[in-house]
């Protein structure tokens, strides 16, 4: 069963300091290629844009060539999907996207279809989310030509924080991985059975990465992990005239992704609206990085209610007034820290226990 996040404090200043802390970062290899409302209004979503996309990235030697849009066109030309599929066939390595989810009628199941699974789970795994059905998924002709990477429903992406992003689902009880997840492993060239699955601790891709994960199997994005964006006509432009421009694509993740304002509905770091496209492509910068953001422990949230309790002690005789600019200073002062330790070591100091206690320390001297 899901479990129901709402966005916290804590969740929020994480996002702020990870677009506010000044980090030296080096560019990740992976091209985010937008299908942008321009140029879907001259070609609406079919297997043309994908077979341009996929002969443009090759002319550029990528290690990987991932659609995230799932290809799911009933209604598309049979020679169309056939250009597709033999485009698809000269990728080195080829992900499509999958969107998981539930079926109209609960009582009859479609039959199992073969997915990639994890196999290596150690620990519970009753927290990651399950769906029975795979709802939208690629045509069989182009699934035989590539590895499938799986979505969550997209009116249910928003059920955690923007600041974590899935990385497994359960599909009839197996451990499947999200699409963020199934790129970093082609990138790093871990096969299904290399990854270590432990809900809660970790996922492991053999020796190369280890990943913090929580009982539901998402991570932090670092959405302040820099990557490269054009859009579809810049690419096809750079591969006509052998540019060099797109450096980032060679060993690299060429990812096709859609950014139109029609599917800009989730809320990503800073406030904004983006796609999910875009979140996942986020996702997978941080993997490429290597580093996650993490929370500071227990230890420093006791440090901290002992520092703060300690300065309200020494401030017991002083007036409101003087209480309540002294508090603005230690937490201004403090905010600061915080930028400087997540900027150095990725870690995310606690907000909401230090300005409650702040809070707490002025109301207190106001009422006594």
């Amino acid at each position: 069963m899901y479990e129901s996040r709402n966005l916290s404090v804590d969740a929020a200043f994480q996002s702020w300091l990870a677009a506010h802390a000044s980090r030296q970062m080096k560019m990740m290899p992976l091209t985010l290629v937008q299908l942008s409302d321009e140029e879907l209004k001259e070609n609406p979503w079919s297997p043309v844009e994908a077979s341009l996309f996929v002969h443009a990235a090759l002319s550029f030697t990528p290690r990987v060539v991932a659609i995230a849009p799932v290809p799911d066109w009933p209604d598309a030309d049979t020679s169309q999907l056939e250009l597709l599929h033999n485009q698809l066939l000269r990728t080195p390595k080829g992900l499509l996207g999958a969107e998981l989810g539930f079926p109209e009628d609960t009582v009859v199941l479609p039959p199992m279809q073969a997915v990639p699974v994890l196999r290596n789970v150690i620990g519970s795994a009753s927290r990651l989310p399950e769906f029975p059905i795979i709802a939208r998924q690629p045509p069989e002709e182009l699934r035989l030509a590539v590895t499938l990477g799986f979505f969550e429903p997209v009116n249910m992406s928003t059920r955690t924080s923007p600041n974590r992003a899935p990385l497994v689902f359960r599909y009839r009880g197996f451990v499947v991985p999200s699409f963020a997840l199934q790129a970093a492993m082609l990138w790093y060239g871990v096969t299904p059975g290399e990854v270590a699955v432990v809900p809660g601790s970790h996922i492991a891709l053999g020796k190369t990465l280890r990943i913090p994960v929580d009982a539901a199997g998402t991570m932090a994005v670092d959405f302040a992990v820099p990557f490269t964006r054009m859009t579809l006509g810049d690419l096809m432009l750079a591969a006509e005239q052998s540019s060099e421009v797109v450096v980032s694509l060679k060993d690299g993740i060429a990812l096709l992704a859609r950014t139109d304002a029609a599917v800009r509905t989730l809320p990503l770091a800073g406030g904004r609206l983006g796609s999910r496209d875009e979140w996942t492509a986020a996702a997978i910068a941080t993997l490429q990085a290597g580093q996650f953001p993490r929370r500071a422990g227990v230890p420093v949230e006791a440090a901290l209610i002992v520092g703060i309790g300690a300065l309200g002690w020494l401030r017991w005789r002083r007036g409101t007034l003087q209480t309540a600019v002294l508090g603005a200073g230690v937490f201004t002062a403090y905010l600061l820290l915080a930028l400087g330790v997540f900027a150095l070591w990725l870690v995310v100091l606690p907000l909401l226990l230090p300005a409650g206690l702040m809070l707490f320390m002025i109301l207190f001297r106001w009422l006594a």
